[in-house]
């Protein structure tokens, strides 16, 4: 689990500081600004090139600034090395999961509208590296493609896979990583990753693309009492669907309920000091209120259930 108590790196100098530190002890520039990844001058958010070495600063692609040190985008460069363009969908070839790339950014994570409990706060900004994310919830079918049983208790091949553990769903990912010969990296989204994808790359959006839970989750006032196909509510900004509503998501991380006091802010994810793990986005038999974005609940990960399936992160190797 990161904590306060960890360390990353000074981006203008590379001395190494901490997540709550303003400035620089070395060089005195100011964390958290943005500097040339090559000069290391600082810049401003706005500009594409540095002035000085003439380096570029953000990615043509998918327009996320490049790290210090490296000469281009890593994701980008990565996703041409194997074929596919980081700001089209990647097509799992066994399952035929899409996967929708989301760039990384800033955001402002947690309760932002002041409606939800106090596991929902403090709101802080949030940094996240870019990352590709399931365009739907897995499927019944794409769940047999790997397991021979099917445990939903609401059969269809389109509608979500359900009454899965956070242990069988970890049983999935190690198979599905078996059969791409670990071209690619797949796991639970953390609920950072979770809670910016579904706002469409962090906007003050009360659900995923909408602030009307009617458009685009299905809830306990509209779903009929069951599960529906996935897509078909209306997507959010990336085009994402059902990240909202039909099922609530394990995540990667454990459940603490004061984890926005203690997690770093750049990445972040708890993998220690508890045992349930976290589940987002709500479900076919819950309020809406349940089913906003920054809504955090958990079970044990050896619970199963009608409302409770899950999405996949990947990742290029």
């Amino acid at each position: 689990m990161n904590t306060d108590s960890e360390t990353t790196t000074c981006p203008a100098c590379g001395e190494p500081v901490k997540p709550n530190w303003k400035i620089c002890p070395a060089c005195e520039n100011p964390l958290g600004s943005p500097v040339c990844p090559q000069c290391r001058m600082p810049v401003k958010e706005n500009w594409k090139r540095c002035p000085e070495c003439e380096s570029r600063l953000v990615c043509n692609i998918c327009g996320r600034r490049i790290p210090a040190g490296q000469p281009g985008c890593p994701d980008c460069e990565n996703a041409s090395q194997i074929g596919v363009t980081a700001n089209e969908p990647i097509i799992e070839p066994v399952t035929g999961m899409q996967f929708v790339h989301v760039p990384g950014g800033r955001f402002m994570m947690g309760d932002i509208f002041d409606e939800g409990l106090e596991n929902e706060k403090p709101v802080r900004e949030v940094t996240l590296d870019s990352f590709y994310i399931g365009r739907y919830p897995v499927t019944q079918s794409q769940w047999l493609k790997l397991i021979p049983e099917n445990p939903s208790q609401f059969k269809g091949a389109d509608n979500p896979v359900e009454q899965v553990s956070w242990d069988h769903v970890n049983r999935f990912i190690r198979l599905l990583q078996e059969k791409n010969d670990s071209r690619f990296r797949f796991d639970l989204p953390t609920e950072a990753q979770w809670e910016y994808a579904s706002r469409s790359g962090g906007r003050e959006e009360s659900y995923a693309g909408s602030d009307s839970a009617d458009s685009v989750a299905w809830y306990e006032d509209n779903s009929r009492g069951k599960t529906h196909p996935v897509g078909q509510k209306e997507p959010n900004g990336p085009g994402i669907h059902d990240m909202c509503g039909n099922v609530w998501e394990w995540c990667a991380d454990m459940y603490r309920e004061d984890a926005y006091q203690h997690l770093s802010t750049h990445n972040p994810v708890c993998l220690s000091g508890a045992d349930d793990r976290v589940i987002r986005g709500g479900s076919w038999n819950v309020d809406a209120w349940s089913c906003r974005c920054t809504r955090r609940m958990s079970f044990g990960p050896d619970y199963f259930g009608a409302g409770l399936g899950f999405r996949l992160v990947l990742a290029l190797v």
